[in-house]
């Protein structure tokens, strides 16, 4: 038999496509690799003669980047041919590429619940050509139909759509049997199966099919990617975002518990919010205090962090002293986290002591263990060793320090009913989350998770797998708003090679635990798939890092341009007496002496205890935590960090990295212009213009595994330093961009406009690193009146934000075409200023710039105040209804 292949693709200028096909013979199959031929623009080919035995054909197409050797295969796995089942000996396939890029595969995800669940495919009526649509997102009672030139299907006769039946889940297909045809033009449409009508035409011209005669004794098969909706057809939801921590209710004990989330729910279905988005809610536990608050540090990033857990529900009798301490630690304005802490851990060990052996011999209990032994064994070894070895430093475990499985399993057997605590907090916890999400979902309600970037690399996934992290590097992030010296989140990087090389095995495990729970996640620091900002160990402030991979430059890029590359001058602070003085004042003449040498050349550096910045912060920890301390101390680090350039490891000096932000320092400022000039060449080239392919081929070969790990909504925060290549990435990927409108994308504006926005994007005024509106509209006088007169059309706004103007800021976003407008509560509760409200600087969840920081906030109202605030939830909801929303 003769197979054709169609493939319907616009390349561009050094891309080719590939055939790679396995073909069934009984028991045995062979595999063969075939470039396609280019017929025009949008159309390459190939064809196969197969052997009599053949009975089926497995395939898919692969899109090579000749230049970077990339190698991308279409989306959602394998298509199939039978062979056997084939009445004729030509086969045409026509097919188009599958992308995740495309609206479809977005609204075939758990975000969007399907009116039409797939069972089983039915059989279809005989005919010579096959059409398959694949669309997601089909209303009730509505089929797809199709509609064409040809008589067999309707000569555009609206009174007469074939309609389609869905024969896999999302793919739709009608079998038509047509005569001898050179061309066919059709279309599809939205059919209303209840009305018995044609609701509409797809968007766009007709598609064709040409180029062959069709034959009755050929089989074609014609396999179409996209149904074309148009833009006011596409859903478009709205949701809030609120950490689980922040949540406040009677029935919860001084922070927000899991069970929070079913009356938020209530409350969220009440103002026609579709989405309720949480922060990390992981186990952070590692010194049992309050910096063990910052979510994004996790001590394993599968169980579950113990303080959302809702003690009174645990089917035991609570200590008497609970009513007192829920009162006490409910009537604080924020999170005492230590307190809280120390509560749940003393009641949960109380009833764990005196019914230990009831919980111990639960059949579901036994069952949760043995399911997640992989991660719940080293979790519950690396608590119990952090607490006996006091520090969740595992290197200072004497010969713990390097992990075992023969030895942590018999630890839990030796110490069953000591371990089993944490198993059953682990369980109680995943039962009360199960709860909580089962009962969103009642509602209609989509629950969106955080992916952090990193791990804390004194954790149970460093100590147990070592291999997959680079252990002697930070990760954090270069200058931006956030933090003017850049972001060091003290996490390990990964070791990007080792998790490749068993298929990401460990994030795929990852995703698999989230999808437990929630319908679409995001993914914190989405760049880091791409690169990471990488500092040294012996560094403290991100910007004495640089890019994780990249392209250094060379020495001979220095030569080439005329440039005496000077080590010393260009790689080691670069201090002057003026310097000095301008950094210490009047102070300057002790701390020379104290911290300082004089060399011959007339220069300062910095003395042997002092020559990185890990040495300042460790000499100053051991000093009292003075004001005048803590100047000398950053100080000395901007000293630290007066250079041009890092020496790429292991390069023998031949290769470098410039400073991020280089201009800012007295060393480049003193080039004389001629050097300045070719340094700020270099600098520009390599973060913006020689990383781009080389950021991208990363991106894509990391990406798709995480795409395809689960059906949850992906959605990136792409904010700060962007690489050129990622919107493309992530649009061909179908992962969600975050659009948030004091954070500008596009080079020149000072605010992004939400009626610009992509619609597979996400759109928030603010983010949990940001002060809340209210504390951003008093920031800043220029800007609030820049941002009042361009986006708003106000010519004096006044001093606070008012409930007026942030329901027309609200409104900007409802009406954006992005498919989520997700809103902190915060910013909602600015609509109405009757209700309870913190002063605007207690709004802010996290500040970047200070580390560490508190994460401590809660809602200013109880979530049963909340639902019964009237007039703002009829506010809200007509907000959300009239965006279409």
């Amino acid at each position: 038999m003769k197979v054709i292949f169609r493939l319907n693709y616009r390349t561009s200028p050094g891309q080719s496509l590939w055939l790679r096909l396995t073909a069934f013979t009984g028991t045995e199959s062979s595999v063969h690799f075939l470039p396609l031929q280019w017929l025009n623009e949008e159309q390459w080919q190939v064809h196969i003669d197969t052997e009599a035995e053949v009975e089926c054909i497995e395939y898919f197409y692969e899109l090579h980047h000749d230049d970077s050797g990339l190698q991308l295969e279409e989306w959602g796995g394998p298509r199939s041919f039978r062979i056997r089942d084939q009445r004729n000996h030509l086969a045409v396939l026509l097919d188009t590429w599958c992308s995740p890029g495309t609206v479809d595969y977005a609204l075939d995800t758990r975000a969007f619940a399907s009116a039409h669940p797939f069972s089983e495919a039915p059989k279809l009526a005989a005919g010579n050509h096959l059409f398959q649509l694949r669309m997601s997102g089909v209303p009730a009672d509505h089929v797809p139909c199709l509609l064409g030139s040809a008589a067999e299907i309707g000569t555009w006769n609206t009174a007469k759509p074939r309609l389609l039946t869905q024969t896999a889940e999302n793919t739709w297909s009608v079998a038509v049997e047509i005569g001898m045809l050179d061309r066919i033009e059709y279309k599809y449409g939205l059919y209303d199966r209840t009305r018995k009508q044609l609701l509409e035409f797809e968007q766009g011209e007709n598609r064709v099919i040409e180029g062959y005669r069709f034959r009755p004794e050929q089989q074609t098969r014609i396999g179409d990617e996209v149904y074309r909706r148009h833009p006011n057809a596409l859903p478009r939801h709205a949701g809030v975002a609120i950490p689980v921590f922040s949540l406040r209710s009677a029935e919860s004990l001084g922070v927000g518990e899991f069970a929070d989330l079913n009356p938020l729910a209530d409350w969220a279905k009440l103002t026609g919010l579709k989405l309720i988005q949480i922060l990390p809610i992981n186990d952070t536990t590692s010194s049992h205090s309050w910096t063990d608050s910052y979510p994004y540090s996790a001590i394993s990033v599968f169980a579950l962090h113990p303080i959302y857990l809702r003690v009174d529900a645990l089917g035991f009798e609570v200590p008497s002293d609970l009513t007192d301490r829920k009162i006490k630690l409910n009537a604080l304005p924020v999170v005492d986290y230590e307190a809280v802490m120390e509560t749940k851990t003393r009641i949960t060990r109380e009833i764990y002591a005196k019914h230990r052996e009831q919980i111990l011999t639960s059949e579901p209990l036994k069952a949760f263990v043995a399911e997640n032994r992989d991660w719940l064994h080293p979790y519950a070894v690396f608590c119990m060793k952090r607490d006996q070895y006091g520090t969740a430093d595992f290197s200072q475990w004497d010969d713990w320090a390097e992990f075992s499985w023969e030895r942590a399993d018999a630890f839990v057997d030796e110490n069953a009913a000591e371990i089993g605590w944490h198993f059953w907090i682990q369980f109680e916890l995943a039962q009360q989350l199960t709860d909580a999400v089962d009962y969103l979902h009642q509602l209609g309600i989509v629950l969106k998770g955080d992916l952090p970037i990193g791990i804390d690399r004194e954790s149970a996934d460093a100590w147990s797998a070592p291999h997959l992290f680079k252990m002697d590097a930070q990760a954090g992030a270069p200058p931006d708003a956030f933090a003017a010296r850049g972001q060091n989140w003290g996490f390990p990087t990964y070791d990007w090679e080792v998790m490749q090389a068993d298929d990401f095995a460990w994030w795929r495990k990852r995703f698999a635990q989230l999808s437990r729970y929630f319908d679409a996640y995001r993914i914190d620091h989405i760049l880091g798939f791409f690169r990471i900002w990488q500092v040294p160990q012996d560094q403290v402030e991100g910007i004495m890092g640089w890019f994780d991979p990249a392209i250094p430059i060379h020495l001979d890029e220095f030569r080439d341009l005329g440039i005496e590359f000077d080590h010393q001058r260009f790689c080691e602070p670069w201090l002057t007496d003026q310097g000095l003085a301008d950094r210490f004042g009047e102070e300057v003449a002790h701390i020379e002496e104290e911290f300082f040498d004089k060399q011959e050349d007339g220069l300062w550096k910095l003395k042997e205890p002092f020559t990185n910045q890990r040495k300042i912060q460790t000499y100053f920890s051991a000093l009292p935590a003075t004001h005048s301390n803590r100047w000398l101390c950053e100080r000395l680090m901007d000293c630290v960090s007066e250079v041009l350039f890092f020496e790429a490891d292991g390069s023998e000096g031949k290769l470098f990295h410039p400073r991020c932000l280089m201009q800012s320092t007295r060393s480049y400022q003193r080039l004389d212009d001629s050097t300045r000039e070719k340094v700020e060449a270099l600098y520009a080239d390599y973060f913006f213009r020689r990383q781009e392919k080389f950021w991208e081929t990363k991106g894509y070969e990391k990406l798709p595994a995480m795409r395809e790990a689960s059906r949850m909504l992906l959605c990136g925060e792409d904010l700060g330093m962007v690489p050129g290549c990622v919107p493309g990435v992530l649009q061909n990927l179908g992962i969600l961009t975050l659009e948030i409108q004091r954070m500008p994308k596009r080079w020149g504006e000072s605010f992004s406009n939400p009626a610009h926005a992509p619609y597979l994007s996400v759109v928030s005024p603010s983010t949990h690193d940001m002060p809340s509106l209210r504390g951003w509209w008093l920031e800043n006088v220029e800007v609030r009146a820049d941002f009042a007169w361009h986006m708003l059309g106000i010519g004096s706004p006044p001093r606070e934000l008012s409930g007026e103007i942030a329901a027309r800021i609200i409104d900007q976003h409802l009406h954006s075409p992005a498919m989520w407008s997700i809103f902190p509560l915060q910013d909602l509760l600015a609509l109405d200023e009757t209700l309870p409200r913190q002063k605007p600087e207690d709004e802010r969840i996290n500040n970047p710039a200070i580390n560490p920081f508190y994460w401590r906030y809660r809602m200013p109202l109880s979530i049963g105040e909340l639902q019964n605030a009237t007039d703002f939830n009829l506010k809200l909801g007509e907000l959300v209804s009239s965006a279409g929303r």
